[in-house]
């Protein structure tokens, strides 16, 4: 039977659903001997079960799995195993570059580029400006159509 509780057996224990019986108890296994918690372990004993015990159970896990799911990728593994490099160093790096030199420099690029983060324009603050203006207007607020027209 079917739990929803709980995700695919096939998920679980990261085996297409082309396992023989053989694959899923080594598999199921493998995972309970390297299980941190009871609760892993609980979870791969129940998954194995699921999958070994009843042929119509499996059958519906099946169903409900992706098609052709791979949960580990040899070629993958076996790329990384192959090109895996130890870390570099920086005296490894500065050991193979040359020092740098004038003409590696771009001066007007540099030059540039210290200007511009140097040079600041601060915004203007219009407000004392209009408040303390030396002209006095003849006429106060509200205005009068004659003071708009006739100005």
């Amino acid at each position: 039977m079917i739990t929803p509780e709980k995700p695919n057996p096939f998920h679980i224990l990261r085996l297409s659903t082309r396992a023989t019986l053989a694959e899923i108890v080594a598999r199921g296994e493998e995972l309970y001997q390297l299980a941190e918690s009871k609760e892993e372990e609980m979870l791969f004993r129940w998954a194995t079960e699921q999958l070994k015990t009843n042929v119509r159970t499996r059958l519906a896990y099946e169903l409900f799995e992706f098609p052709e799911a791979q949960y580990e990728d040899e070629e993958w593994e076996a790329f990384i195993r192959r090109h895996r490099r130890k870390p570099v160093t920086l005296a490894t790096l500065a050991q193979g570059t040359p020092p740098l030199s004038v003409e590696d420099v771009n001066a007007a690029e540099l030059l540039q580029q210290l200007l511009e983060s140097e040079i600041t324009i601060a915004e203007a603050d219009p407000e004392p400006l209009l408040h303390s203006s030396p002209f006095v207007p003849r006429y106060t607020l509200p205005l009068e159509e004659w003071d708009v027209i006739c100005g």
